[in-house]
């Protein structure tokens, strides 16, 4: 695996840094540039957590060689968002490495956990030595930060995995350790900060790793249990059903820099607006296909998409059981169900599978090569003739 891996920036760049006396948040032209060469998909993994607990040595360690600075004094090595590229099949990914959120010495900054939560499809979260009731705090303390995502009612955040990782350990944990820490009896502010992560993240999707110093015997061992779980995770940044580039990224970065330099917060729809239709779907069929945004679609074959229509589609449904009937797969979770049981489950609306928002159901039409139901926005913008 270590071999078919290509480090683009040897050394990090960075990406999100602050100015000024009022700690005004600006994003760097240098981390943008190196992302926006990127042409997808793109796999951003962050490391977040406490202040001063290793997250830049793990960040290098996890690309390769010294990517980003680290030292052992007791002010932060990194403010802000640092990152480092690496090519790896089928894209590239991206380690994000944030500030920490504890550290007495430096002042953390929202919008650091934002960019986080909107950016990495693999969340680490590093404390230093032992799984504390404060490492447990903080990791709540950075969810509660997540209400600045607005999501109101349209757009959903991706499918995020965490991984709780105690870096440099000093105790013996098994390795259901976090559901033992969030299954805890304890007084009711505690248990609601655990009812936050547990909901944040389902099961599936959290994991416990330790790691001892680097001196220990087992170090190596430690590392390529976690390295390979996160690898795992580390999936394509989407919208909707399309990978992102690069420079969609980047594109999405700014907007979620004006979104909360104006309003404090982000709207999920406005900022899927902006992506996706300012982005993609409004651009002209050239640019389209020198993006190829046609190729972006997962289990299609270029003949498929070439062959995009609107149609009927026939399946099982998998709430009510009837075969061979009419109906189309949810974007969300790919199930296919059919039009009675999508008129019980939502009568009035329904979700866009290219731009993942609501709209009323005469305002959309289902495709047959990605067996979806799409609004008539995306699909006049593919250039899919509406029957």
């Amino acid at each position: 695996m270590a071999a078919e891996r290509e480090v683009l920036s040897i050394s990090s760049v960075p990406l999100l840094k602050f100015e000024g006396p009022n700690s005004k948040p600006v994003l760097c032209e240098e981390g943008l540039e190196a992302l926006a060469k990127l042409p997808g998909p793109v796999c951003p993994v962050a490391f977040v957590g406490d202040g001063r607990s290793g997250k830049s040595f793990l960040a290098s360690k996890l690309v390769g060689g010294e990517a980003f600075p680290t030292d052992d004094s007791d002010v932060a090595v990194t403010e802000g968002i640092d990152i480092a590229i690496v090519q790896n099949h089928p894209g590239h990914l991206v380690v994000l490495d944030c500030e920490g959120g504890n550290n007495a010495m430096s002042k953390s900054h929202s919008i650091v956990t934002v960019v986080g939560a909107l950016i990495a499809t693999a969340l680490t979260f590093v404390t230093d030595g032992k799984a504390s009731e404060s490492a447990v705090e903080a990791l709540a303390h950075m969810l509660e930060e997540r209400a600045l995502i607005k999501c109101d009612g349209t757009g959903s955040l991706h499918a995020q995995s965490l991984f709780f990782l105690v870096n440099q350990n000093r105790l013996r944990y098994s390795d259901d350790a976090l559901e033992k820490i969030l299954a805890a009896d304890h007084d009711l502010d505690r248990k609601e900060i655990r009812e936050l992560i547990a909901k944040t993240y389902s099961q599936d999707r959290r994991g416990f790793f330790t790691i001892p110093m680097d001196t220990k015997p087992d170090f190596e061992e430690k590392w390529n249990a976690f390295r390979t779980a996160l690898m795992d995770a580390a999936g394509p940044l989407k919208m909707g059903k399309l990978w992102m580039t690069g420079m969609q990224m980047v594109q999405m970065l700014q907007e979620i820099e004006k979104l909360l330099a104006k309003h404090g917060k982000v709207s999920l729809p406005t900022l899927h607006r902006h992506v996706i239709l300012d982005g993609w779907l409004k651009p002209t069929v050239g640019q389209v296909l020198g993006s190829r945004m046609d190729k972006l679609l997962e289990s299609f074959n270029e003949t498929e998409l070439a062959h995009q229509k609107v149609g009927i589609v026939k399946s099982t449904c998998a709430e009510c059981g009837s075969t061979e009937v009419e109906g189309w797969l949810d974007p969300d979770v790919e199930d296919f169900f059919c039009e009675d049981c999508w008129k019980k489950f939502s009568p009035r609306v329904l979700k866009c599978g290219f731009c993942n928002t609501f709209h009323p159901w005469i305002r959309g039409r289902v495709e047959q090569v990605t067996k979806m139901w799409h609004c008539m926005d995306c699909l006049m913008q593919l250039g899919i003739e509406i029957a």
